[in-house]
């Protein structure tokens, strides 16, 4: 398995993230794009809940849906997808923000990306042990639609990812593909270099009452954020093909897509399997109340 250089690692443990360009062939970018795009064009509405997937800091979705997403193919609308009175406002093809989570579990075509040797050899190279993948994604930014129903609303606000998929110690790691090519103007990603080490994850993201009560944030026990820093955030503009490396604590966002050209990314995220996963996170295979961790393994024994 090839994996990082050692120049490699020493940027995405300094920084925080890094981005890998060329890592798919353009037939490989052709086939997902195809695909995602197939999947779009197969979406009933009429048996769908209108689910939207939200990211603001205290906003975020929690029904059945959201958690029995978690080993199927599932689809959420954008938070601008309906007006006041429940019409949808965009074609449904570009009212959807995402498809998730279980990609990796029941489609073959994305089932293939995600266990690839060379992902496998990029956990080793981090020194996974036992790496297991889940949250597997299609995230959409659609173009902008000012002549329909004004600025597209979808910024993501910075987060870290260790928030949403917490384990004890932290170990997630984003694999986040470009589909098509990722710019200023269309909502490419941003992240704070060395933020992972200044600001530590200090709340997760965590069903309430087993889920009856959707999901909310609390605090964990680390020290609040330090105000010490980096100061800008870095911009990540890459070619479609290229990986996208993301470490668990580092800050990152993506602003608004104001351009006429979409932007389409696959991710999934691996943890460490003996790292401890435990049943407050929203994200539970199979999904249910008792929690469980029945996650991919990577590297098959």
């Amino acid at each position: 398995m090839t994996g990082l250089t050692e120049e490699q690692v020493n940027q995405y443990l300094s920084e925080g993230m890094i981005c890998l360009p060329d890592f798919l062939s353009p037939e490989e970018v052709k086939q997902l794009l195809s695909r995602s795009h197939q999947l779009l064009d197969e979406f009933k509405i009429e048996e769908h809940p209108k689910t939207q997937f939200k990211t603001g800091e205290n906003d975020h979705i929690g029904d059945e849906y959201f958690f029995n997403s978690s080993d199927k193919i599932s689809y959420f609308f954008d938070t601008d997808a309906f007006n006041e009175k429940g019409e949808l406002q965009y074609p449904v093809d570009q009212a959807i923000n995402k498809i998730g989570h279980g990609l990796h579990m029941k489609d073959p075509i994305f089932h293939k990306i995600t266990f690839d040797d060379k992902v496998k050899g990029i956990a080793s190279s981090l020194k996974y042990v036992d790496p297991r993948v889940l949250q597997s994604m299609l995230i959409f930014k659609q173009p902008a639609k000012s002549d329909v129903a004004g600025e597209r609303d979808n910024a993501v606000p910075p987060h870290t990812d260790g928030t949403f998929l917490y384990t004890e110690p932290l170990s997630a790691i984003g694999f986040w593909y470009a589909l098509e090519d990722c710019t200023v103007e269309n909502g490419c990603l941003y992240y704070l270099p060395g933020s992972h080490k200044v600001y530590p994850v200090h709340k997760r993201f965590v069903k309430i009452d087993g889920g009856k009560k959707g999901c909310n944030f609390i605090d964990v026990a680390y020290e609040v954020p330090v105000k010490e820093g980096p100061e800008d955030y870095k911009v990540v503009e890459c070619k479609a093909g290229s990986l996208i490396l993301i470490h668990n604590s580092v800050l990152h966002k993506s602003e608004k897509n104001r351009s006429n050209k979409s932007r389409f990314a696959y991710a999934f995220h691996i943890i460490e399997g003996k790292a401890k996963y435990d049943s407050l996170n929203w994200l539970q295979v199979p999904p249910g109340p008792e929690g469980g961790t029945e996650f991919s393994k990577l590297y098959e024994e």
